[in-house]
């Protein structure tokens, strides 16, 4: 090879560097691509509360969460509603009672039921028959309007002359209640309660005018348990 020919091959490859240099160089100056970007923040899922709220009247209000955490929502300790003695055959009482849900949540489910009836011997009394006074003593469930328990808007269980509850049918004992209505499965049906809302009852019983001797210093004794769901 020839110092000429060997010269032209240098310039040659110098060039080439040069230009390969220069691609590079222009190559990173220039890159880019297109570009697009959304975003969804802050995405939030939160359950409501469904808490009911049981008031006797002139008593104070009874919540199913025991004042406390919602895990365990239910609370069989709110106030006896009555508690009678020495009575005679004809005898009745009853008692006021407000329902509210204190939650966020709508319950279209409400109900009442009673998962036990027990008969014994009252305590207070020296002497006893042998009746079943669930058998005889009759249950009403009437509902009002109003926080005032003037005005019945339903009769939800026992006798009744329209919206009324009366004692005229001997057949609606605190037996056959809880028979038919033992738990929240088979509960009674009322009405829904909405958030926020309030519902008034006045819960009634009677000893019959025709109880016999088999009922005397007898007693029974019952629980009520609203239950609501959404």
């Amino acid at each position: 090879m020839t110092k000429r020919t060997s010269e032209r091959k240098k310039r040659v490859l110098l060039s080439l560097g040069v230009v390969a240099a220069t691609i590079a160089v222009i190559g990173v100056g220039t890159m880019a691509s297109f570009t697009a970007q959304t975003k969804n923040p802050d995405n939030v899922f939160a359950a409501g509360t469904l808490v009911l709220s049981n008031t006797k009247q002139s008593g104070s209000a009874c919540l199913s969460t025991g004042g406390g955490s919602a895990d365990t929502n239910a609370n069989d300790s709110c106030d006896t509603l009555f508690s009678l003695t020495v009575q005679a055959p004809g005898d009745s009482g009853s008692a006021n009672l407000t329902l509210k849900n204190e939650g966020s949540l709508d319950a279209s489910v409400f109900k009442i039921f009673s998962a036990a009836c027990t008969n014994a011997d009252a305590a207070a009394e020296d002497y006893h028959g042998s009746g079943n006074p669930c058998s005889k003593l009759q249950l009403t469930v009437q509902e009002y309007s109003d926080s005032g328990f003037t005005t019945p808007s339903a009769c939800v269980y026992g006798g009744a002359v329209g919206s009324t509850c009366d004692f005229s049918d001997a057949t609606k004992t605190l037996g056959a209640f809880q028979s038919s209505h033992s738990s929240s499965s088979n509960g009674l049906s009322l009405s829904g309660i909405d958030a926020g809302a309030s519902k008034y009852y006045s819960i009634g019983v009677k000893l019959p005018s025709d109880a016999d001797n088999t009922f005397q210093g007898r007693q029974s004794t019952i629980d009520f348990t609203w239950y609501a769901a959404e």
